[in-house]
């Protein structure tokens, strides 16, 4: 199957994951987790969350009973944790290492934190780490990659590693930005 028809076979959905991660955040702070505790952390309503929680525990994520308090279940707590954690080495990734605006580098990360392989943010976590690091080689890196152009002009494709028939950067540039940066 082509992987962009497997998009909705991801663990959870970008909803979920928030559901789950307050869930688990009001339980750190408070020591429990109800329905309208839920609803006012994620600014919605209180049948919305009954709904969510509904389709949560079906797939055996969390436990609540009518008038109770909502529990995670061992797989739940994992993907909060889980999503959680994706979302710190992505924003850290983008903002320190990309330099990408704190409030874009914190969105982009929300939106892709549930979607990202465990594979995948080892190996990026790793990375970031390395590239973070006060190594000389990483110093040397930053250095460089701050200082090398944002447009790839007179580009000849050919000698690109990493575009094939086309300008990749010159495609990207094309899209509006947020904050009106490159």
């Amino acid at each position: 199957m082509e992987t962009w028809k497997r998009y909705n076979e991801k663990e959870v959905s970008h909803s979920m994951a928030h559901y789950l991660q307050a869930v688990a955040g009001l339980k750190q702070e408070k020591g429990y987790a109800r329905v309208g505790d839920i609803a006012d952390r994620l600014g919605v309503s209180k049948s919305g969350v009954t709904s969510m929680l509904r389709s949560l525990q079906t797939r055996g994520l969390v436990d609540h009973e009518r008038y109770g308090c909502v529990e995670l279940t061992p797989p739940g707590a994992e993907l909060a944790e889980r999503t959680s954690s994706n979302r710190e080495v992505l924003t850290v990734f983008f903002r320190d290492i990309l330099g990408v605006p704190e409030q874009i580098a914190s969105e982009d990360a929300c939106m892709i934190e549930h979607l990202v392989s465990p594979q995948s943010m080892s190996r990026l976590l790793r990375l970031t780490r390395v590239l973070n690091s006060g190594e000389s080689a990483a110093v040397e890196l930053r250095a460089s990659y701050r200082q090398k152009r944002r447009i790839c002009q007179d580009h000849d494709v050919e000698s690109c590693e990493v575009c094939t028939d086309r300008c990749l950067g010159e495609t990207l540039l094309q899209l509006p930005t947020r904050d009106g940066t490159e």
